[in-house]
């Protein structure tokens, strides 16, 4: 991996001070994992990944290709950006694909359970909380809603 990474470096027309800046380390520990003396830490490998668009798998075995594909959507530049793992990006996609107004009645359930919890109208501790009647609920909720939805869309394919 040190000799990919002075590949990279030296690819990307920097020294070994801004390629260290760019990824949070110092000059002289870039020096000594170039050199095989000292191993580099998961956190600057993927440090190293996101900054130059660098494939993981390339940068710790050689195998594939240099670089990741270019994102093509926002959703793909924020998943790549904030290292979002499969199921944080499938929740962010099935959110923003809901039309607003379901959006907006899940935003303002979270908020009103916040406010439950924040003003002590929550069961107090020792006291049991019945959460497959309140996971129930909101299921009951959200398939109500999804199912508004999915009929809605069906009405307006017919209309077509």
């Amino acid at each position: 991996m040190n000799t990919r990474i002075k590949f990279l470096r030296k690819n990307s027309g920097l020294t070994q001070e801004k390629f260290a800046e760019r990824i949070g380390l110092k000059q002289n520990s870039i020096a000594l994992i170039e050199s095989g003396k000292r191993n580099i830490s998961d956190q600057a490998i993927l440090s190293i990944c996101r900054e130059f668009g660098v494939r993981e798998e390339w940068l710790r075995t050689g195998e594939g290709e240099m670089y990741a594909p270019a994102p093509t959507t926002g959703l793909d530049l924020l998943v790549q950006e904030k290292s979002l793992r499969r199921e944080e990006r499938i929740l962010i996609e099935k959110f923003v694909n809901l039309k607003p107004e379901t959006r907006q009645q899940i935003l303002n359930y979270i908020q009103e359970v916040a406010a439950a919890l924040s003003s002590g109208d929550a069961p107090s501790e020792g006291q049991p909380i019945d959460c497959e009647k309140s996971a129930e609920s909101l299921h009951a909720e959200l398939d109500r809603q999804l199912g508004i939805e999915k009929k809605e869309v069906a009405g307006e394919s017919e209309a077509s």
